[in-house]
């Protein structure tokens, strides 16, 4: 997920302030012109600011017990398969109702005598 943190001179609250500012001003925008897209837009600046604010968090594998790594296989900060599972369970706990897994070579139609030995664990 990209753009989660803000840059280095913009913290929290600065964000929420700026967040905040765009409301106001599109809502004088809507309440003058009638445009509903306005109004969409609002709700899109709002529902970013709330993503930003709580996926860092979601996202971070790091906060799982011993028990849990060694369950899935994890290995916090590098690219698994087994991270992106952990990292989905977490996301649907949070409620996102919508999750996609993404694996590397994971599409063997074609090229199979050359796929397949790729995906082997290493030391399997």
């Amino acid at each position: 997920m990209l753009n989660l943190s803000n840059p280095p001179c913009i913290n929290r609250s600065v964000r929420g302030s700026v967040i905040g500012a765009l409301k106001n001003i599109n809502q004088r925008t809507y309440e003058q012109l009638g445009d509903t897209e306005t109004i969409t837009r609002i709700a899109q600046y709002e529902m970013a600011f709330r993503t930003q604010m709580s996926a860092s968090e979601a996202m971070d594998i790091t906060q799982e017990p011993k028990h849990i790594h060694e369950m899935y296989g994890t290995e916090p900060g590098k690219e698994s398969f087994a991270n992106n599972c952990l990292l989905a369970r977490r996301l649907i706990e949070r409620g996102v109702r919508f999750v996609q897994l993404f694996d590397w070579v994971w599409d063997h139609h074609s090229g199979l005598d050359d796929a397949l030995p790729k995906k082997v664990p290493a030391g399997g």
